[in-house]
């Protein structure tokens, strides 16, 4: 082919392909011709049933947690106990004393309204506060709520619990819909619906935590792939990804994803599985929350109780940066390295490393510690849980180790240390700071050709030249994804390949932008709910390969991105903060070198 039609080919192909439009500008405040009226909003209280009890209360720790508990609420209520001793409202409205303060700051001066108590959740950064909070009881008052924002053009986000590190439940001046009411459990223990799973099935309702999960499941005899912590809800971590104790032998959370039921864009409500709306189904399988539509209902698989129940084992270690000490611990690391490659699917668990600077001479200017806790799914006394844990602790002598057998998951659960919710800006982007919780997944390659036991140790000795949280920041390994000998590997999932084939999700806060290049060298992918804040090709590495068609499920099911958020699937338009979508540029210039490389 002459060089001048490869050039016309390449034009042809860049201006078939670069057709980007921009997101629609949302209703304002300030606009009347669109925004709602005392007389609409009077009318979506009143749609939405006011007499409706919608408590949201914790009881006692024998019963299970309802939702997320904010940092510092008393009798760890949630929403600071809004809910305590009275129904909420469907519907809260911001008043123009609300958008004059910020909610939540973290001293004297702070701002508590009843809006601000109805909005509470993780960590709200830049375009946090929207103008309505819609409190739904079932899908039918969801589908209320979107149509109410649509009419108004107003842009539209979602919150279960409020366990989101990104701020991707966000959108100025819109509605956030909070699902935390949806409570509904059906189990199916002879997958009556056909789904193929042989220990059955279960469909929750959107507002479920894993606490109500765990004691629910239980209570049939079955547990459920999960999370670690016991308020984090159901639909953000599965749809994320989903990590925890269970994934290396049931799998991740978006691989357990069987059904859902979505209310879309428009209002409809639809059902997304293998066989119906499939391409919306593996989409959701991954391509994480606030993004789709507004998910009422999910369906998991379910599992039998292993013969012997679970078997939690805990070790710790100390030390300082005394010569010898440290010898140990960078001792521990090889050897845990190598470690982490022989487990095989019936173990997940996690390793967290915190060095700390004292500045006290006897302490060679810092300390160190360790904690390892693992999930067996089997009996104490089972050889591979002895073989494994006996392996690491010959070689390293523990300060505390301790071995607890569980007859099911709730038993653990209900007396699990709670994990609060800080509701203003802890982990926030600064000018030495990219913020949120950057993350890499590592790979069993990575494991094994020892770069990433270099790299720990190298980040770890920072602690004494840096002394501050950028140095001494903790160390966190997830041995619980997919990448155990033996895991299970679905392919039908979203998330990006090196999540699917990772041993390891390593996850270490505080980096600046020259340190995230040495994070980001053992891996090219990182968690969507774990991950940094800011963060340069996102969509490659949360999504990878999978992206470019993720995007065309975004067009066709979100067109004009009525839910949107940061670092999310925004198809072939901007954003609704102006951000524009250039991934299919870099396909086209890709093509485009490709093609006259040819010459």
């Amino acid at each position: 082919m002459s060089q001048a039609k490869l050039i016309a080919l390449a034009a042809v192909v860049f201006l078939s392909c670069t057709q980007v439009t921009y997101a629609k500008t949302f209703c304002k405040p300030s606009n009347t011709t669109c925004w709602p009226n005392s007389t609409e909003i009077d009318a979506l209280k009143q749609s939405l049933g006011p007499s409706i009890n919608r408590q949201l209360k914790w009881t006692n720790s024998s019963q299970p947690r309802v939702t997320a508990v904010p940092i510092n609420s008393a009798s760890d209520q949630p929403l600071y106990g809004l809910s305590q001793n009275a129904s909420l409202d469907p519907v809260y409205v911001r008043s123009q004393v609300d958008l004059g303060n910020t909610c939540f700051q973290p001293d004297a001066s702070r701002y508590i309204s009843t809006f601000c108590l109805a909005s509470v959740r993780n960590y709200p950064y830049e375009g946090w506060t929207p103008a309505f909070v819609v409190w739904p009881v079932n899908a039918s008052q969801v589908q209320i709520a979107v149509k109410f924002a649509r009419k108004h053009n107003l842009c539209i986000s979602v919150a279960g619990t409020g366990h989101d590190f990104l701020n991707r439940h966000s959108c100025a001046d819109g509605v956030l819909i909070r699902t935390a009411l949806l409570k509904d459990a059906v189990w199916d223990l002879t997958d009556t619906k056909g789904f193929g799973n042989a220990d059955g099935n279960v469909k929750f309702g959107a507002g479920l935590v894993f606490s109500e999960v765990h004691k629910s499941a239980a209570d049939n005899n079955r547990y459920v792939s999960s999370g670690w912590a016991t308020t984090v809800g159901i639909i953000g971590w599965s749809i994320g990804g989903g990590h925890g104790p269970f994934s290396p032998g049931k799998g991740l959370g978006v691989d357990n994803i069987l059904e859902v039921d979505i209310v879309l864009n428009s209002g409809e409500l639809v059902t997304a599985n293998s066989m119906q709306n499939s391409d919306l189904w593996w989409a959701i399988r991954g391509g994480g929350g606030s993004n789709w539509g507004v998910i009422t209902a999910i369906t998991i698989k379910a599992y039998k109780i292993p013969t012997g129940g679970f078997s939690f084992w805990q070790a710790s270690w100390q030390g300082t940066f005394c010569n010898a000490s440290l010898s140990q611990l960078d001792s521990f690391v090889d050897i845990y390295q190598n470690w982490t490659l022989t487990l095989n699917n019936q173990f997940g668990g996690l390793t967290f490393i915190s060095p700390s600077f004292t500045n006290k001479t006897s302490d060679c200017l810092g300390t160190w510690s360790i904690y390892m806790s693992y999930v067996f799914q089997g009996p104490s006394t089972n050889a591979n849980l002895t073989q494994f844990t006996t392996a690491l602790t010959n070689a390293i002598k523990p300060t505390t180790s301790s071995t607890t057998s569980y007859a099911n998951w709730w038993l653990l659960v209900q007396n699990k240390a709670l994990e609060p919710i800080w509701p203003f800006a802890y982990l926030t982007p600064s000018s030495d700071y990219i913020g949120g919780l950057p993350s890499v997944l590592v790979s069993r390659e990575v494991m094994s050709n020892g770069k990433w036991a270099a790299y720990a140790k190298a980040r770890i000795r920072e602690c004494l030249t840096r002394k501050n949280d950028n140095g001494c920041t903790r160390h966190e390994m997830y041995q619980d994804i997919t990448g155990n000998v033996g895991s299970p590997q679905d392919q039908q999932v979203s998330i990006s390949e090196g999540f699917r084939s990772a041993i390891v999700h390593y996850l270490v806060a505080y980096q600046d932008s020259t340190q995230i290049k040495a994070l980001y060298s053992l891996g090219n992918n990182s968690y969507f709910s774990e991950s940094a804040y800011t963060m340069d090709g996102f969509a490659e590495r949360y999504w990878g390969s999978n992206y470019q068609r993720l995007q065309e499920i975004k067009a066709k099911y979100d067109p004009e991105s009525d839910f949107a958020c940061t670092h999310c699937v925004i198809g072939a338009t901007a954003s609704s903060d102006g951000i524009t979508q250039f991934a299919s540029y870099y396909l086209v210039l890709t093509l485009m070198s490709i093609l006259i490389s040819l010459f």
